[in-house]
């Protein structure tokens, strides 16, 4: 099979034999593929950027017996500023660990590379807002997979979503109440209360332009509501849980 060549990001990297790597690269158009970068332990080896996560790299790749071999690459965007700190590389961490999780294909794989590029890029240019990035980007993968809705009307009366109002969301389907009777109603594991700032930031989320997906504002309430939630959610949805950003919260100065 003739050589090809593609543009993808390196989710993740690790040691396979004594100086060579197996890189794991979301691409538009394969979804998630597996490459071994030869000899790229060396020290000034061509192929040792394969070792570094989060990069926009363009790739020449030979095929030989249904495995993929790099033979040559060039970055394209290294995003390294996310390495500059622990809470931007637990966030970009922890996308790419979802992206492998979803293993998109076909059109859905187009979707989830230009939601990842934009992601690992505004991380990098906006570390400050790591929070709004991670939650952005929790809930359009799910979008992207299928697994949201966008909350215009209550399921109980179909009420309009109105401002000022608080509501119980389902973590396990499209559903959203009115959080009337909420001692009766709320049972912890299957239901989250949100305000409607949550509310209106998720719909949001779901359908603006990806260009435009991580340049919301909200308050740091709101943030911190949608960073727990969208965890929660991501979790029950994907059957894994997801430490999120809490892991942060554990170590001194940090969170």
């Amino acid at each position: 099979m003739e050589p090809f060549s593609c543009r993808g990001i390196i989710l993740a990297s690790r040691e396979f034999k004594e100086k060579d790597r197996l890189v794991s690269v979301l691409t538009a158009d394969r979804g998630i593929v597996t490459i071994c970068a030869k000899g790229s332990g060396r020290p000034g080896s061509k192929s040792a950027f394969a070792s570094i996560p989060f990069m926009v790299c363009d790739f020449v790749v030979s095929v030989s017996h249904g495995y993929y071999y790099l033979k040559e690459g060039t970055i394209v965007e290294n995003n390294s500023d996310i390495m500059n700190s622990l809470e931007t590389m637990t966030c970009a961490s922890h996308m790419a660990s979802c992206l492998i999780d979803s293993t998109f294909q076909g059109e859905i794989a187009r979707e989830a590379y230009e939601l990842a590029a934009y992601a690992f890029y505004m991380l990098a240019k906006h570390p400050q807002d790591y929070i709004v990035i991670y939650s952005a980007f929790n809930w359009r993968l799910l979008t992207i997979a299928g697994l949201t809705v966008k909350y215009d009307l209550t399921n109980d009366g179909a009420e309009e979503i109105k401002p000022g109002n608080i509501y119980l969301v389902s973590l396990t389907g499209g559903t959203i109440e009115t959080a009337k009777n909420t001692k009766a109603r709320f049972t912890g594991t299957d239901y989250r209360i949100l305000p409607y700032d949550c509310i209106e930031a998720l719909n949001y989320f779901f359908d603006c332009p990806v260009n435009r997906l991580f340049t919301a504002k909200a308050s740091e309430e709101v943030v911190m509501e949608l960073k727990d939630f969208t965890t929660a959610y991501l979790s029950v949805q994907f059957d894994k849980k997801y430490d999120g950003l809490s892991l942060l919260d554990e170590i001194p100065g940090q969170g």
